[in-house]
């Protein structure tokens, strides 16, 4: 087990020994400074409690600027990283009972076969896995092609008996400028 370097800190907490790996303290100092900039984002991106009310016969000036782009981003990362952490920790408590279990283990081919089933399984459910997400794929592609294929019809035939083309429900993205 030399390849998975641990960080040995053996603090026993409450009967529970932690074993820090390289892994885990990764994600736990990304998780902290994750936390401190969404704690920096919220305090920054506060308005001012009251601003001052406008002068008489002026205009009131315009209000805060915030950053709604920052704040969403900064929130995801907090939220992955100390979702990192949980993954890692569990990660290295399963590997720490597997560890337990395979040294006094009588038959170590016992519990390697149980580990290659294991594998086996999981490999079949992810080939069942994507064989539905294909065909579930396969049949959004279909209902889409028809719906369009309708669509056009009747447009058609809307054209063909003399009444206008429905005026499709299409937004550009763009603003067109303005004619100067």
């Amino acid at each position: 087990m030399t390849e998975r370097a641990r960080a040995e800190v053996g603090s026993i907490v409450g009967g529970l020994h932690l074993q820090v790996s390289k892994l885990l303290l990764g994600a736990l100092i990304a998780a902290v400074a994750a936390t401190g900039a969404l704690i920096i984002t919220v305090v920054a991106g506060l308005p001012p409690a009251h601003p001052p009310p406008p002068a008489p016969g002026t205009m009131p000036p315009p209000p805060p600027l915030t950053s709604l782009a920052v704040f969403p981003v900064v929130t995801g990362l907090f939220v992955l990283a100390w979702l990192a952490v949980v993954v890692a920790f569990s990660r290295d408590q399963i590997l720490r009972r597997i560890e337990q279990l395979r040294a006094p283990a009588a038959d170590q081919r016992q519990l390697d076969q149980l580990i290659v089933e294991l594998r086996a399984q999981l490999a079949v459910d992810r080939e069942r896995e994507l064989q539905v997400l294909e065909e579930r794929i396969a049949e959004l592609t279909e209902e889409y092609g028809e719906q369009r294929e309708t669509d056009g019809y009747l447009n058609g035939m809307r054209v063909a008996t003399g009444e206008g083309p429905v005026e499709a429900n299409v937004h550009s993205i763009r603003r067109t400028p303005p004619q100067r």
